[in-house]
């Protein structure tokens, strides 16, 4: 935690990521050796050895012994950072610990109820964890400066990122306890001695007045997150028109357009859970309307990458085929 704290620190995102998985496994381990249940691997009635010493087991294991439910909010973040941890690139640390902070959040405020649940109040480590002090994060351009670090990312990152999520049920998504996520008030009026600098109120703490006004800043904060206009923006006939006229070869919707946003990653497919996770340079969700709409960008994008005949045929998977006045040839 104190690493993960320390943002001037190379690498400070993935030391967290890893001392975490080993603090996981230490204490799940800690549970089922306490709780008298093997956790050693068996091959039928032998022993599996690692130069000597038991194979016990991963962490994967040892989650899913703890939460049976596979959607649990707790396992499901975990897991998140099982995956992640081997997919991280180390130049991308500062860019990607921006992008999952709430889900490190989560991480380690799970990690410290685990401990209070399964060895009671003396292995808290509440004391240890503070509000951490934000600069960017908390300025009116916060949502500008978490799409261009987006950008920064590899896609490799940001897809499985997306994916992941995309995978979860809903109410898994918007779970504390898997992406912990804070919309900050300041408090007016005369502070009392009595008086927290941070305070955190559980759900099941608010009164219905509370949930209601917190739900309609929720939804007023979403919405802001994800800008949808139409203004400049262009369906996928019309962006097939404009790449076509740009390139002069055939240019359609469906045999050529499709595979473009597949292969340039722009947008999910369209049954996915979260549809707004665009690649926002070049493509917006217009929700009202259930569509995807695309911007100027992205048709200056394709009309430069394809003029390549190799590039086009990469991207469409079909070669290029030069219009004349009487069609293609």
């Amino acid at each position: 935690m104190d690493l993960y704290n320390r943002s001037t620190s190379e690498r400070s995102l993935e030391g967290f990521i890893v001392h975490m998985h080993l603090a996981w496994l230490y204490l799940l381990h800690a549970r089922l050796d306490r709780d008298g249940i093997d956790f050693r691997h068996w091959n039928g009635r032998r022993l599996v050895r690692v130069e000597g010493e038991p194979k016990t087991w991963g962490l994967a294991d040892c989650l899913a012994a703890e939460y049976a439910d596979q959607n649990d909010p707790v396992r499901r973040n975990v897991e998140f950072f099982i995956h992640l941890r081997n997919k991280i690139e180390h130049r991308y640390d500062k860019l990607l610990a921006v992008v999952v902070a709430g889900k490190t959040q989560a991480h380690m405020l799970d990690y410290e109820e685990a401990c209070v649940r399964i060895f009671g109040e003396a292995e808290s480590i509440g004391d240890s964890l503070r509000f951490p002090v934000f600069l960017s994060s908390l300025t009116p351009d916060a949502v500008k400066i978490l799409e261009r670090t987006h950008r920064k990312l590899p896609k490799k990152v940001t897809a499985f990122i997306r994916d992941y999520d995309a995978s979860l049920p809903e109410e898994v998504q918007g779970d504390h306890r898997y992406d912990f996520r804070v919309l900050l008030l300041p408090q007016t009026g005369p502070r009392t001695e009595a008086d927290a600098v941070v305070r955190f109120v559980r759900e099941e703490e608010m009164t219905d007045e509370q949930r209601q006004a917190r739900d309609v800043v929720q939804t007023i904060v979403r919405r802001q997150a994800v800008p949808v206009q139409n203004m400049g923006l262009h369906k996928p006939k019309r962006v097939a028109e404009l790449v076509e006229a740009g390139l002069g070869v055939r240019f359609n919707v469906f045999a050529h357009h499709t595979r473009a946003w597949h292969f340039y990653e722009v947008r999910p497919d369209r049954h996915a859970q979260r549809p707004e996770l665009t690649d926002q340079r070049y493509c917006l969700w217009d929700e009202p309307h259930c569509d995807y709409l695309y911007t100027d960008a992205w048709v200056k994008k394709l009309v430069k990458d394809l003029r390549d005949p190799k590039r086009f045929e990469e991207v469409t998977t079909h070669a290029p085929l030069v219009l004349t006045e009487n069609g293609a040839k």
